[in-house]
Protein backbone atom coordinates (compact mmCIF):
# COMPACT_ATOMS: atom_id res chain seq x y z
CA UNK A 1 0.00 0.00 0.00
CA UNK A 2 2.93 2.33 0.92
CA UNK A 3 4.24 1.63 -2.42
CA UNK A 4 1.51 2.22 -4.74
CA UNK A 5 0.94 5.57 -2.50
CA UNK A 6 4.97 6.38 -2.97
CA UNK A 7 4.49 5.61 -6.58
CA UNK A 8 1.26 7.98 -6.76
CA UNK A 9 3.08 10.67 -5.42
CA UNK A 10 6.37 10.16 -7.54
CA UNK A 11 4.18 10.63 -10.42
CA UNK A 12 2.74 13.78 -9.37
CA UNK A 13 5.72 15.12 -8.28
CA UNK A 14 7.46 14.29 -12.26
CA UNK A 15 4.37 15.73 -14.01
CA UNK A 16 4.98 19.05 -11.91
CA UNK A 17 8.85 19.22 -12.97
CA UNK A 18 7.65 19.01 -16.80
CA UNK A 19 4.73 21.42 -16.54
CA UNK A 20 7.68 23.48 -14.73
CA UNK A 21 10.07 22.50 -17.41
CA UNK A 22 7.54 23.37 -20.30
CA UNK A 23 6.67 26.41 -18.52
CA UNK A 24 10.41 27.58 -18.43
CA UNK A 25 11.87 26.37 -21.97
CA UNK A 26 8.83 27.32 -23.89
CA UNK A 27 6.29 29.40 -22.71
CA UNK A 28 8.42 32.22 -21.02
CA UNK A 29 10.59 32.40 -24.38
CA UNK A 30 7.48 32.70 -26.17
CA UNK A 31 6.30 35.39 -24.52
CA UNK A 32 9.71 37.54 -24.51
CA UNK A 33 9.64 37.01 -28.32
CA UNK A 34 6.63 38.54 -28.91
CA UNK A 35 7.26 41.22 -26.73
CA UNK A 36 10.31 41.94 -27.89
CA UNK A 37 8.74 41.34 -31.67
CA UNK A 38 6.13 44.36 -30.58
CA UNK A 39 8.29 46.62 -29.35
CA UNK A 40 10.20 46.74 -32.40
CA UNK A 41 7.65 47.17 -34.48
CA UNK A 42 5.96 49.47 -32.73
CA UNK A 43 8.79 51.59 -33.30
CA UNK A 44 8.50 51.16 -37.23
CA UNK A 45 5.98 52.80 -39.61
CA UNK A 46 5.00 50.01 -41.85
CA UNK A 47 4.13 52.42 -44.17
CA UNK A 48 5.40 52.43 -47.88
CA UNK A 49 6.33 56.24 -49.20
CA UNK A 50 4.04 57.14 -52.05
CA UNK A 51 4.94 55.77 -55.72
CA UNK A 52 7.13 58.47 -57.64
CA UNK A 53 8.74 58.85 -60.68
CA UNK A 54 11.54 56.33 -59.37
CA UNK A 55 8.92 53.61 -59.55
CA UNK A 56 7.89 54.66 -62.72
CA UNK A 57 11.17 54.85 -64.63
CA UNK A 58 12.74 51.43 -62.29
CA UNK A 59 11.56 48.19 -63.72
CA UNK A 60 13.14 46.75 -60.50
CA UNK A 61 11.17 48.43 -57.94
CA UNK A 62 8.11 47.51 -59.73
CA UNK A 63 9.05 44.37 -59.73
CA UNK A 64 9.68 44.30 -56.19
CA UNK A 65 6.32 45.45 -55.36
CA UNK A 66 4.60 42.24 -57.22
CA UNK A 67 3.62 39.19 -55.23
CA UNK A 68 5.47 35.83 -56.74
CA UNK A 69 2.29 34.82 -58.07
CA UNK A 70 2.07 38.04 -60.39
CA UNK A 71 6.24 37.39 -61.21
CA UNK A 72 5.13 33.92 -62.07
CA UNK A 73 2.54 35.33 -64.59
CA UNK A 74 5.04 37.59 -66.19
CA UNK A 75 7.66 34.72 -66.48
CA UNK A 76 4.79 33.23 -68.40
CA UNK A 77 4.13 36.19 -70.78
CA UNK A 78 7.99 36.59 -71.50
CA UNK A 79 8.77 32.70 -71.98
CA UNK A 80 10.68 32.20 -69.15
CA UNK A 81 11.07 28.86 -69.01
CA UNK A 82 11.47 26.58 -65.05
CA UNK A 83 9.77 30.16 -63.10
CA UNK A 84 7.49 27.59 -60.90
CA UNK A 85 10.97 26.20 -59.22
CA UNK A 86 12.06 29.82 -58.66
CA UNK A 87 12.42 31.83 -55.87
CA UNK A 88 10.93 35.23 -56.08
CA UNK A 89 14.72 37.24 -55.52
CA UNK A 90 15.53 34.77 -58.41
CA UNK A 91 12.97 34.91 -60.58
CA UNK A 92 12.64 39.00 -60.44
CA UNK A 93 16.90 38.85 -61.26
CA UNK A 94 15.74 36.77 -64.80
CA UNK A 95 12.64 39.24 -65.37
CA UNK A 96 14.70 41.97 -65.06
CA UNK A 97 17.28 40.46 -67.50
CA UNK A 98 14.73 39.07 -70.13
CA UNK A 99 13.22 42.54 -70.11
CA UNK A 100 16.55 44.49 -70.11
CA UNK A 101 17.81 41.98 -73.52
CA UNK A 102 14.08 42.67 -75.39
CA UNK A 103 14.81 46.17 -75.20
CA UNK A 104 18.48 45.77 -76.50
CA UNK A 105 16.87 43.66 -78.87
CA UNK A 106 14.13 45.91 -79.91
CA UNK A 107 16.31 49.18 -80.21
CA UNK A 108 19.06 47.66 -82.35
CA UNK A 109 16.21 46.01 -84.76
CA UNK A 110 14.47 49.50 -85.18
CA UNK A 111 18.44 50.97 -85.40
CA UNK A 112 18.98 48.86 -88.41
CA UNK A 113 15.40 49.11 -90.18
CA UNK A 114 16.26 52.72 -89.75
CA UNK A 115 19.41 52.51 -91.30
CA UNK A 116 17.29 50.50 -94.41
CA UNK A 117 15.00 53.48 -94.98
Amino acid sequence: MKNNKLEKDLERVRINIYNILAIIIVIIPEYFAELIYSIEGSQHKAILPNEGDAWEKDSELKLSKMNIFELRLMAKRLSIHGYSNENRNSLIRRINRKTKNRIKWKSIKIGTISKTL
